[in-house]
């Protein structure tokens, strides 16, 4: 029964964990609505989803400020090792992942429209070419986790597998975009967060608190990476940029 409860815990965290990526994706470039079901899909940056609120700019850095603490605080080995006391090791991952699906829904929910603009490409065929970079980017993201081991990733490996002990294990390795820069995941939400035809003003608080979380995340993602593998982590970072293909800053 255990074994039925930790697949059915692993399935659900992973399906919400997936939906909360693509509302995210969708929402940042006012295309909830792409499917034409706008009234099923109404939330966009750009309108108002839930209440309206004071001070529209801090309740959206607050926001993103719980999505940067939850995605990073959860993620770290310390984390881990509290939270397997009250949980299975199986259900670790999961708890993550079902955890980021809460906050992301709540940034859509709650997120405040902000007047102001600072671009805006008129011009169709440039905001199709823009749409298509924004798109590429997230397919990027998409892609680099299954080069690794996406159900790894996202928690359903060591739910579907819990009496394996090598279920949660991660293994180093670099193929295909890994081979370019070292977190091709980030690359792909740094392309997506830059690339919009309209960068309204919440817009942009969007990216840049996204971008900064990025380069905050990762400092301490590679921390543990180091800690983890060693000698193998360091000589991969000397060799490979961290986020853009040839942009390796020297010392």
């Amino acid at each position: 029964m255990m074994r039925l409860i930790t697949m059915l815990y692993g399935l659900i965290s992973y399906l919400l964990g997936v939906v909360a990526l693509l509302g995210l994706i969708f929402f940042a470039n006012n295309h909830m609505g792409i499917f034409g079901i706008d009234a099923l899909l109404p939330f966009n940056i750009d309108t108002l989803n839930g209440s309206p609120m004071a001070y529209p700019l801090i309740v959206n850095v607050a926001l993103l400020a719980l999505f940067a603490v939850q995605h990073s605080v959860m993620a770290r080995p310390g984390f881990k090792a509290v939270l397997t006391r009250v949980v299975p090791d199986s259900w670790e991952r999961s708890t993550y992942v079902l955890a980021t699906a809460l906050v992301s829904f709540a940034v859509i929910y709650y997120w405040q429209p902000m007047a102001g603009s600072v671009w805006t490409v008129e011009n169709e065929m440039a905001r199709t070419v823009i749409t298509v970079v924004f798109y590429t980017g997230w397919l990027i993201t998409f892609l680099a986790t299954y080069m690794l081991n996406h159900f790894h990733l996202f928690g359903l490996q060591q739910s579907f597998k819990s009496n394996d002990p090598d279920a949660g294990a991660k293994d180093f390795k670099t193929p295909y975009f890994y081979k370019l820069v070292r977190h091709p995941i980030q690359t792909g939400v740094f392309i997506g967060m830059l690339a919009t035809p309209d960068m309204t003003m919440g817009r942009a608080v969007l990216a840049v608190g996204m971008i900064a979380y990025i380069f905050i995340g990762l400092y301490y993602e590679e921390r543990d990476l180091i800690a983890e593998f060693g000698d193998t982590y360091r000589d991969y970072k000397s060799r490979v940029p961290a986020l853009l293909p040839g942009l390796k800053l020297k010392k």
